[in-house]
């Protein structure tokens, strides 16, 4: 049990400091989206600013604000259900990002320390091996099978039968697959956010517009005009949150099925490792009997 509680404080290190930035950044962009908000904000009064006999005035403000119809205008103009869901998919994108990042950091350094390990292991450096076990999933996969063989040496004698020795390569098999699977699924961690943000984000878009044309021929209906000028507003603000959805879901699938990709290599290549270790571990006996 102590070999296969070696890597928890290390594991629940990485995780608490995942969670930290995690929570950085959404503290972070929830402050930005705040401040842009307060320095977007309109003024009524210079809104009202122009006189409603001048008509040349009216044209001209009129074109001026068109010319300014821009992403944060459609942001600042909208409900407050849809600014919601705005705010709500831009903290969705910025969680895949942080998640792609985290995974760079994570797989490639999982990657660099089974490659040293495996090194080591063929090229028969106990020493290297030593220091590799701690940091290594192959490492720690070598440790649990090792253990189970020491509890066979010290239990048996060197005159073991072969269907002793089947059953110590089964059980050094099933050690190494349960230090296998813990390792997998650290790697395979906040795979599910991935997996709900590329899912449910188009759909939060999708509610998020459709609030947003109700809101519009409610004001067609207060206005009793169904000029573009009236309509126009509403609808773009409507479709730059289905526009933000698909922004936080198409990168959110293609991370996840790149590191699905990751995962999936990882896994062969830890099966390659106990399959070469089981070898090993017989070939040993057979040397000695």
């Amino acid at each position: 049990m102590d070999v296969y509680n070696r890597s928890l404080p290390a594991r629940g290190w990485q995780g608490k400091l995942r969670w930290l930035s995690l929570a950085c950044l959404v503290t972070l962009s929830t402050v930005s989206a705040g401040f842009v908000l307060a320095q977007a904000g309109v003024d009524p009064a210079q809104a009202a600013a122009a006189s409603p006999a001048d008509p040349a005035s009216t044209a001209l403000s009129a074109g001026v604000a068109g010319e300014r119809f821009g992403v944060r205008e459609m942001f600042t103009q909208a409900d407050l259900v849809v600014k919601s869901v705005m705010v709500l998919l831009v903290l969705m994108s910025l969680m895949s990002w942080a998640i792609l990042f985290e995974k760079l950091v994570t797989f490639g350094a999982a990657r660099r320390q089974n490659t040293r390990f495996l090194r080591a292991f063929r090229a028969g450096d106990n020493t290297e091996l030593e220091q590799q076990t701690k940091d290594s999933a192959l490492g720690r996969m070598w440790l649990a099978a090792q253990a189970e063989l020491r509890h066979f040496r010290q239990h048996r004698d060197k005159n073991a039968s072969a269907d002793q020795i089947n059953r110590l390569l089964q059980r050094m098999a099933l050690t190494a697959s349960i230090v296998q699977e813990r390792d997998l699924a650290r790697l395979g961690g906040m795979m599910g956010v991935l997996a709900t943000i590329g899912a449910t984000a188009p759909f939060i878009g999708l509610f998020g517009t459709v609030w947003g044309i109700l809101n519009s021929f409610a004001g067609i209906a207060t206005a009793k005009s169904a000029s573009l000028a009236v309509v126009a507003p509403g609808i773009a603000e409507a479709l730059l949150a289905t526009a933000l959805g698909l922004f936080a879901a198409i990168p959110a699938v293609m991370i996840f099925n790149k590191f699905a990709r990751d995962i999936n290599g990882f896994v062969g290549s830890l099966d390659n490792f106990s399959a070469e270790l089981l070898a090993s571990v017989s070939r040993q006996f057979d040397e000695v009997h």
